[in-house]
């Protein structure tokens, strides 16, 4: 009877699971020992909140990472609520990076984790990162696949601007506005995956056009104020592969378009096109 109920349990979690690896840092180095001891399984609280939420009514493509670092630098109290600030990095271990430089919430110690229409200044600040961060990886696997994900995460930054607990939300609102809206980034970044998916699937011809897909929104997305960053996260990650893979199309006009965009790595595009 035991065995059935452990693997009911495991069945359930399984169930909600959504194939989320998060792995969560938290540095409070900078708090007393009291307000430090209180928040001393958090990071482990967050992960396990990421890893077994349901983020999505549908299964995700594939497994995803989140990673989050946690810097709490102060603490205070005012009548029974504890507060802490800090600021966080958030990322998705390859292309999505982002800094969240003010951030304040509530907590005690014991304090449960849940998904909640309803505002929380903890929960709804992982809330905010972790759809944004999905929808960057949704957008890669269909075109604007991740609006449903942004549109949620918009709403939470809004809910967020009118909280008490106000601090970055107004910045979290505009950081989900420029990339929702940003559509040549979010192109580039699907065609980028279409154009290998097809190349490897042996339709060539199909590639070459995602790829010209993928350079003409690249362009343009460099050069816009509002994604420039973005871009050049995503630049950061790839440019090997990116690299590897002209050099297998063996068209030489796509290397010099990329060097043009991408300065910060034109000295390896530049040793490659020696070899070329």
């Amino acid at each position: 009877m035991k065995s059935f109920f452990y693997l009911l349990f495991l069945w359930t979690v399984n169930l909600y699971a959504q194939g989320i690896d998060a792995e969560i840092k938290l540095e409070s180095q900078n708090l007393d020992d009291i307000p430090r001891q209180a928040v001393v399984q958090l990071a482990d609280d967050v992960a396990h909140y990421i890893e077994n939420t349901q983020w999505t009514f549908e299964d995700l493509p594939a497994q995803f990472k989140i990673q989050a670092t946690l810097y709490l630098d102060s603490y205070t109290e005012s009548g029974y609520q504890k507060i802490y600030t800090g600021k966080a990095f958030w990322g998705n271990g390859d292309d999505q990076k982002y800094f969240d430089k003010s951030w304040q919430f509530t907590f005690n110690q014991g304090d449960a984790l849940n998904r909640s229409r309803q505002f929380n200044s903890l929960s709804s600040f992982i809330d905010y990162w972790v759809l944004t961060i999905l929808g960057g990886e949704l957008d890669t696997w269909n075109q604007f696949g991740g609006s449903q994900l942004y549109t949620e995460a918009r709403q939470v930054a809004r809910m967020g601007t009118g909280d008490s607990f106000s601090l970055g939300w107004k910045d979290r609102l505009e950081d989900i506005e420029k990339l929702s809206r940003n559509q040549n980034l979010r192109k580039m970044k699907f065609a980028y995956y279409e154009t290998i998916d097809q190349w490897d699937a042996g339709q060539k011809k199909e590639a070459i056009k995602a790829l010209d897909d993928f350079f003409s929104n690249l362009e343009v997305s460099a050069k816009r104020q509002d994604s420039r960053s973005f871009t050049q996260n995503f630049l950061n990650a790839k440019y090997s592969e990116l690299a590897d893979f002209l050099w297998e199309v063996n068209e030489i006009s796509y290397m010099q378009r990329l060097m043009r965009v991408d300065e910060d790595h034109r000295e390896h595009y530049e040793a490659i096109l020696i070899d070329w």
